[in-house]
C-alpha cells in the first residue's frame, strides 16, 4: 500500500515548500528592519522602478527639449519686443551676456538676439502656436510620469479631452511662472546684490565677506529651487500630497537641483572651450542635465509616495466598498412533474382515439 506524505504547515513558506529553518535576512533586509530611513530609500527605489521611472525620465527629457526652443523663441520675440525702443537697454544686454556667457557662444546669441528683433513679429506666431503644441505635450507627459510615482494613471478620470488639456496649459503656465520667479530670484542673489546691499549701509568690507555673499547667493538659489519643487511635487500630480511629505520632498529636490546647476556649470565652461565644443557641447549638456533634472523630479516624486503619511492616505483611498451579498430565495409556482406527465397521457389517448375512429369512418 502507498504511502503519502503531508507537509508541515508550521515549516511551510509562502510558496508551499517545507523547510527545515527559515533563511537568514540579506544585509539590506536587515539594514531596512533596523533603520526606517534606509526601508524608505528602498521603498522609493522599487516604486520608482516598478512604475518605469526611466522610461518617463527619457520620454519628458524629449519633450522638454522639443519644447524648449519654441519657449525660448516666444520670451525672445517678447524681449525683442521690448529692446527695440530701447538701444542702450539692449547694449547692456549684450555686454552682460558677453560677461556670463564663456566662449563664443555668446556672440551666437547676440546674433540672435539681433536677429530677432528684426523678425520679432514672425517669432511671435511661430514660436506662440509651437510653444502651445509642445509645450502642453511636454506638461502632459510630465504630469502623467511624476502621477504614475503616486501608483495613479493621470489620463483616468470623468474630464474629456479638453478639460485635460485646459488643466495642462494651466500647469504649463504655473510651471514657467514659477521657473520665471526662480530664475528672478536666482539672479538677485548671484548679480553682487549682497555687496550692494553691504555698500547701502556703510559697510564694504570686513573678514569673511566674500564668504558670507556665496552663502547668500546659495540659499537664494536654494529658495527658488524650493518654489520650482513645490509646483512639481505638489500642485502638479492628480492626487492630494500630504503637506508635510511635499514640504520635505520639496526641500530635497531644490537641493539636488542645486547640485545639479552647480555641476552643469562647470561641464559647459569645460565644454565650450573648443570649437567642437562650442558648437554641440551645449546642446548635449542640456539634454544630459534636463535628464538628470527629471530623473530627480521623479525620484523625489517616488519619495513623496512612500512615506509613511503619503502610503496611509493612499491605501485609504484604494480601500474597496464591501460587496453587498443578498441571497433570493425564488420559488417558481406551477404544476409538478407527475401532474405534467399525466396531462400529456391523456392528451395523446385522446388523440389516438380521434384518428381511430376517423378511420373506421
Amino acid at each position: 500500500m502507498a504511502t503519502t506524505t503531508k507537509p508541515n504547515e508550521k515549516y511551510t513558506d509562502d510558496y508551499g515548500i517545507e523547510r527545515t529553518r527559515k533563511d537568514d535576512p540579506g544585509a539590506i533586509e536587515k539594514a531596512r528592519e533596523k533603520y526606517p530611513f534606509v526601508d524608505h530609500i528602498m521603498r522609493m527605489v522599487e516604486r520608482y522602478g516598478s512604475e518605469g521611472g526611466n522610461q518617463f525620465a527619457a520620454g519628458i527629457t524629449y519633450y522638454s527639449v522639443l519644447s524648449l526652443f519654441p519657449i525660448a523663441m516666444l520670451i525672445v520675440a517678447i524681449a525683442a519686443t521690448v529692446l527695440v525702443n530701447k538701444p542702450e537697454l539692449l547694449e547692456q544686454l549684450q555686454q552682460q551676456i558677453t560677461d556670463a556667457v564663456p566662449g563664443q557662444f555668446s556672440e551666437t546669441i547676440n546674433e540672435i538676439l539681433e536677429k530677432a528683433i528684426e523678425q520679432r513679429g514672425a517669432m511671435f506666431g511661430v514660436g506662440g502656436l509651437t510653444t502651445l503644441w509642445s509645450g502642453l505635450n511636454w506638461m502632459n507627459h510630465l504630469r502623467v510620469g511624476i502621477s504614475s510615482m503616486w501608483g495613479v494613471d493621470a489620463n483616468d478620470g470623468a474630464k474629456n479631452f479638453f478639460m485635460k488639456k485646459l488643466s495642462d496649459l494651466g500647469g504649463l503656465i504655473g510651471l514657467l511662472v514659477a521657473l520665471l520667479i526662480a530664475f528672478g530670484v536666482t539672479a538677485a542673489g548671484s548679480s553682487g546684490l549682497t555687496q550692494k546691499v553691504f555698500e547701502m549701509v556703510g559697510i564694504e568690507s570686513f573678514p569673511g565677506m566674500s564668504v558670507i555673499i556665496f552663502f547668500v547667493g546659495l540659499a537664494v538659489g536654494l529658495l527658488a529651487n524650493f518654489i520650482v519643487f513645490m509646483w512639481l511635487i505638489v500642485v502638479l500630480p492628480r492626487v492630494k500630497v500630504p503637506r508635510k511629505s511635499g514640504l520635505i520632498g520639496a526641500a530635497i529636490g531644490a537641493v539636488l537641483f542645486e547640485v545639479i546647476k552647480q555641476l552643469s556649470t562647470v561641464i559647459i565652461s569645460s565644454a565650450t572651450g573648443n570649437p567642437a565644443g562650442a558648437v554641440f557641447g551645449p546642446v548635449i549638456i542640456i539634454m544630459v542635465m534636463m535628464y538628470l533634472v527629471w530623473r530627480v523630479v521623479l525620484y523625489v516624486s517616488a519619495w513623496t509616495a512612500t512615506t509613511e503619511e503619503s502610503m496611509d492616505i493612499t491605501e485609504e483611498s484604494e480601500t474597496p466598498v464591501p460587496a453587498v451579498i443578498r441571497v433570493r430565495n425564488e420559488i417558481k409556482k406551477g404544476p409538478s412533474t407527475g401532474a405534467t406527465l399525466g396531462v400529456g397521457a391523456l392528451v395523446g389517448a385522446v388523440t389516438v382515439s380521434a384518428l381511430s375512429l376517423f378511420r373506421k369512418k
